[in-house]
This record gives structure tokens, sequence and C-alpha cells, in this order.
């Protein structure tokens, strides 16, 4: 039933959301996802639910690890902390009047994704089917809908069998109980399909109902049940029957049989809401208009994403997964690479209480890098999350004006800056902190240079942050910081040898270069000198880009991710280079055009997460901040904008672009003039 084979078909793959409309062809193992904020589903475009275990995983050691208690099993219906579902299927069986027919659904001839729904079409002799799965932007349930249509001169009697196949598991670092869940017992329950976890059974369940009452329900094995519907189609008639699947760990069977008796009747009005959701972001979100429709489309599509990835839990509350298949989890650095993204969408409530949950979970000035959706710390921040979580508490200030929220996260950002960055892990005080930074080699030495960039930018942030708090005291003492590290970086992190920054320090500040990506953060955050940053962009050009962007390690490690690329291109814009900026930034959307249709993914074209927060965020960022240099402080209703349009661009505009209370539109030239139209807020000027 659970078959693996027919990988190397191909099927049609339709994009069909607003006024986008795209098709492309992709294996019939591709994934796909449908996500509401209390439940997601994973599985593959034909239609099956193939096994999926961590693909880092398999690139580094070719199968899962031996105590990954998730191998083989990221596949299924999430609703985070917990898993309900491995997989399902429908399967009709008829007499045609020569012969019993049986019809798995499980290779479909089309799928369609609309971000509200996935669809997939399915077609053999005279029937037709239509599955459609989507799940409620507020409700741990998913619906699947199958739509039959008899397209034949005949009447059929078709019996249509539903198999869920349940498969109770803990996330990743969280054990709901005092160990992790081992198991199911699976039963009927009024003519419900019902699981309870072995750990908490009182707590955890998972629930298949319908809108109709089956003719039959029937335990086919100790994880599979099956639901059984006749259906009587008349020549040219259609029936649809929608299954629906909850999974809670709070609150048990009872909690689970709730939300489908709620669900159920709501369908159509939660499909409209669900709808909605989505056009409100068309509506009220930023909208490109240049003459490159592609790279508009890629700037509404990453906004989608990021509402795609929008999650509510009763650890966290609102936050937003990292990505999918692998990190539906808080995590501090993509956070914070997000957050610009975020707020440059108007995507500000969730965003703002990604970044509160830093705070509420920041250990003697420490910010997590790793938060499971349960609420359980999973890891520790290293050294460069902390800062970057402090600079993004300013971007946040600067985009939304919101002094309460700036006010509430501020102890945090100086705990975190001066007790812990500058206190407890840089003990030799020189203003470079110790310990792991955004990826780790055994031959590199304590003090990393993305975390000391990130420092600097963390100390100019906080200084800031203390103005606006009337705070002369650490203004001062956050200045007097930034100009100790700037004055003697380049003599300390520059390698003439490589044509780069030195990637580490030792505590004696001997350099330990490494050919790794990071090496561009002197340049993004405005640390590196003129001369400084041409030489590490010939270096770069040399040996570091590939066709796709920039590589993760020269030499090593030729995998483009779309972080490092997003990087280069917002240090290419600050440092005189607008066509690598632009070029690299065609790059992160490029990952549009591979894999699953419709998302960003982690690695370009493809690879790694399937659809990664911060590949979206990083393209609306560089898009408003950077190609259109725009700069804003909602406090001060203020915007600059510096536009830097491609050769091919004689102009373009950002139309509804949001900051606090106002909302204009920017029209940029070729000439590197922009001219601003308020909308709301503000009388032109």
């Amino acid at each position: 039933m659970w078959n693996t084979s027919n990988t190397e078909r191909s099927l049609p793959q339709v994009l069909h959301t607003g006024d986008i409309h795209q098709q492309r062809s992709a294996p019939a193992d591709t994934m796909f996802t449908n996500t509401g904020r209390r439940l997601y589903v994973i599985g593959d475009i034909d239609g099956r639910f193939r096994p999926r275990s961590n693909p880092y995983d398999l690139y580094a050691f070719g199968k899962p690890l031996p105590d990954d208690p998730l191998a083989y099993k990221l596949q299924g219906v999430w609703a985070q902390p917990v898993k309900g579902f491995n997989a399902y299927e429908y399967v009709l069986e008829w007499d045609d009047g020569h012969a019993s027919e049986r019809w798995e659904l499980n290779n479909a001839d089309r799928f369609t994704q609309t971000f509200t729904c996935a669809a997939f079409d399915f077609r053999r002799a005279g029937l037709r089917a239509t599955r459609r799965d989507f799940a409620p932007l507020d409700l741990p349930v998913l619906f699947s809908t199958l739509t039959l249509q008899n397209a034949g001169s005949q009447p059929l009697d078709v019996r249509l069998n539903f198999r869920a196949v349940f498969d109770l598991q803990d996330a990743w670092f969280t054990h709901l109980a005092e160990r992790r869940n081992a198991g199911q017992t699976v039963e009927i329950m009024d003519r419900r399909l019902v699981a309870l976890a072995e750990a908490l059974p009182e707590q955890w369940a998972a629930v298949v109902g319908s809108d109709r009452a089956p003719a039959d329900v029937r335990l086919l094995s100790a994880d599979t049940g099956e639901m059984v519907f006749a259906l009587h189609l008349g020549a040219g008639q259609e029936q649809a029957v929608t299954l629906a699947m909850s999974v809670v760990s709070q609150g048990g069977a009872a909690a689970a049989l709730g939300c489908l008796e709620e669900a159920l009747p709501r369908i159509d009005a939660l499909l409209a809401e669900k709808e909605a959701f989505y056009q409100q972001q068309r509506r009220s979100g930023p909208r490109l208009v240049s003459p490159d429709s592609w790279f508009n489309a890629a700037f509404e599509l990453s906004q989608l994403n990021m509402l795609m990835l929008e999650a509510d839990t009763g650890g966290l509350g609102r936050y937003y997964y990292a990505g999918l298949e692998m990190f539906p989890f808080w995590f501090g650095g993509d956070g914070a690479y997000s957050v610009p993204g975020l707020m440059a969408s108007g995507l500000v409530e969730s965003g703002r209480n990604h970044i509160a949950i830093g705070a509420r979970y920041s250990e003697a000035g420490r910010i997590p890098h790793q938060i499971s959706p349960s609420g359980q710390l999973a890891f520790s921040g290293s050294a460069q999350e902390t800062p970057l979580w402090v600079t993004s508490v300013w971007e946040s200030y600067c985009w939304t004006g919101d002094r309460e929220f700036l006010a509430r996260m501020y102890p945090a950002a100086i705990r975190g800056i001066f007790d812990y960055t500058l206190g407890t892990i840089d003990p030799d005080g020189d203003g470079y902190a110790s310990g792991p930074g955004m990826v780790e080699r055994e031959d590199m030495g304590e003090e990393k240079l993305d975390v000391a960039a990130y420092t600097w930018l963390a100390l100019t942030s906080l200084a800031n942050m203390a103005e606006v708090m009337q705070d002369a005291a650490t203004a001062q003492q956050a200045r007097v910081w930034c100009e100790k590290i700037r004055a003697r970086f380049d003599d300390d992190w520059w390698d003439a040898g490589s044509g780069t920054y030195a990637m580490s320090l030792t505590k004696e500040n001997r350099r330990y270069p490494v050919p790794h990506w990071a090496v561009v953060i002197p340049l993004e955050v405005g640390l590196a000198t003129p001369e400084h940053a041409a030489l590490t962009f010939a270096t770069l050009r040399a040996g570091y880009l590939h066709e796709w962007g920039l590589k993760h390690t020269a030499g090593e490690d030729s995998r483009i991710w779309t972080l490092p690329t997003a990087t280069l291109s917002r240090a290419a814009y600050r440092n005189g280079e607008p066509d690598l900026g632009y070029a690299m930034l065609r790059h992160v959307a490029e990952t549009l055009d591979h894999g699953p249709i419709g998302v960003l993914h982690e690695l370009i074209p493809q690879g790694a997460c399937f659809v990664q927060l911060w590949s979206g965020a990083t393209f609306v960022r560089g898009v408003v901040e950077d190609l259109f240099g725009i700069r804003v402080r909602a406090d001060r209703g203020e915007i600059r904008a510096k536009p830097r349009l491609p050769q091919e661009w004689p102009a373009a505009r950002l139309e509804n672009l949001s900051f606090g209370p106002y909302t204009v539109d920017v029209a940029a030239r070729q000439d590197g003039t922009a001219t601003v139209k308020w909308k709301r807020g503000k009388n032109n000027q």
C-alpha cells in the first residue's frame, strides 16, 4: 500500500495563486506541504507519502544516524510538537460490468499548489478523481476531500476506502512524557478512528472522521484504520467525500473529536477564511512592479512563503518555523536574519513575538539557538546568536516605531551584549567573544569572524536603542566599544595571504584562515575598508562563486545556500557592486524554478529544507533595502530611498510599503533617484 516506487516518473506541477499562474514538471517524489498555524502535512506530489529523513545526515553520511528517532518519519501530518499520521490514501473499487477494478490513488496526473490548499488530479478510464487537502488557519485539523466524477455513459457503484496510518511521534528534542512515545493504540469510537498515545493517552490523540456516515469502519493492522463509503455515480454525476484528521497533545480523544465536530460543518467557511488570509497579504503587503514579471512574482511568492511558516503552538505562541521538513522550531539566528523581511512584508505581530521569545528564554543574557514547539530548550545559543538578536530588536523598532516593545526588549539586549557577549564569553576583554559561530570546523580558533562583526553591529544597534530610551550612559558605553573594535578590526582579522578576512583567531590573535562563506560578513555589516572589500570581491570571484551563488566552503563544500548568497548580495550592494548584488539576489529567487513549485528552498537550486523562512525573508529584504536602497525610521516618520536598479530596468515601483502608521509608494529610476508618494499617515513632501 505504501509502495515508494515510480520516483522516476514526472508530472505537471501547477501554481495558481492570485495573479500568478505557473506550470512545470517535476519527479513524482517531489515534496509538497499545506500548512496552517496549528498543523501541516508533508507528502509527495503524486499523492504518496514516501519516508523522509534528515537531509543533512543523508548528505553527510548517506543514511540517517542510528539514534535519530525520526528517521524515515518526517512525512505525514504534524501538529507540533507532535505527529499524528504517517500517511493516508484513497482506494477505489468497482465493477464495470466486465471485471472488478481496483484503483489506488497514489499516482496523480497533476498537482496544483494554491497555498490555500493542495490538489491532486487522477484519471482512469471513465473516472475522474480530485483530492484536495488543506489545513485551516487555526485548528489542528487536516481536511482531505475526494471528488469523484463518472465521465462514462453508464452508472457506477463505487466503494471508496480511506486508509489512515497513525504514527504518534514526539518532535525532535521533545518528550511530552518522561520518555519518548513508543506507539499508539488504535480503536473505533462512534464510527471514528481514534489513536491514543502510549505515553500520554489521556492527552495525546489523533482522530479520523468524515462528513457523511461510512458504510464500514475497521482496523487493518495495529496502526492502520479504514473507513469505507458506498457511492452511486450516475452517468456524468459527481460526488464528494470529506475526511478530517485531527491531532492534539492536550485534551486527548475528547479534544480531537471536538475539533472534528467543530470543523466539519464549517469546512467551506474555513477554506474561505484561509483564502482571505493569503488575499489580505496580496492586498496589504508590498508589491513590486518592474519590467521583469518573473522577479515581481518571486517578490510576492516570498511573502506567501513566510505566511506558510507562521506557527502557533501552546508552548511558544506565535512564531515562525525556520523551515520544513526539518526545522519546525524557533531559531534565534534564523529569526534574526528574517526579521527585516518579515517587517517589510507587514508581518509585524508574529514577527515581534518571534523576537520576544528570545528574551523570554534568555539565560544570563544568552539568546537560545533552538527551542522546540513545546517550549523546551533544544540548544543554547552560539556566540553570534545574541548579537544577531539584539540587532533584530533595533531593526524591528525602525520598521514599527513601537517604543513599548523596544522598552520590553531593551533590558535583555543590554544583558546580552555587556553581561554575556562582552562578559561571560569574552574573558580577555578584547571585544571578540569566544565560542561557536555560524558554522564550525575543527581547524578554527576560539574567536570567530562572524561573531566579531555581528558584535560590532549589535553594539551600533544597542547605542541607537539607548538613545531612544534616553539612556546616555549605555549609549556612550556601546559607542566606545564600537570604536574600539573598528579601530583594530582590520589589523586583527585581515589575512593578506588569502585575500580575505580570516575566519577565526586564536586567543593569542593568531589568524586561522578558512575559505568559508562568512568571510563576507564584515562587508555585509559595514566594517570592511574599501580596499579590503575590493580584494575580497576579487577573491570570491576567483574561488568562491558558482553558477548558482556563493559556495559554502571554497574547495570543499560546493553546495550553495540561500543565506550566504543573500549575505553576499547585501555586501555587494553596500560596497559599490550592485551588479553582483542583483545577480546574487536573483540566484536566491531561482530556487522557485526547481523542486516543489511556489516555494523557496534552503539550497540553490534545491535541497535541504524544501521551504525555508530566511530564503523568502532575505529576498524581500534585499529588494526593499538593497535594490531600492530604502531605510525607514517609523518613530520619526522618515524614509530614504537610494535605488540601484539593474541596467535592464529603466524604472521600477515598490507599492504599498508600510512602516509604523505610514504606507508609501516608491518610484525608482535608473539614475538612482526616487520619488516617495505618501498614501497613509503623511502628506507627500
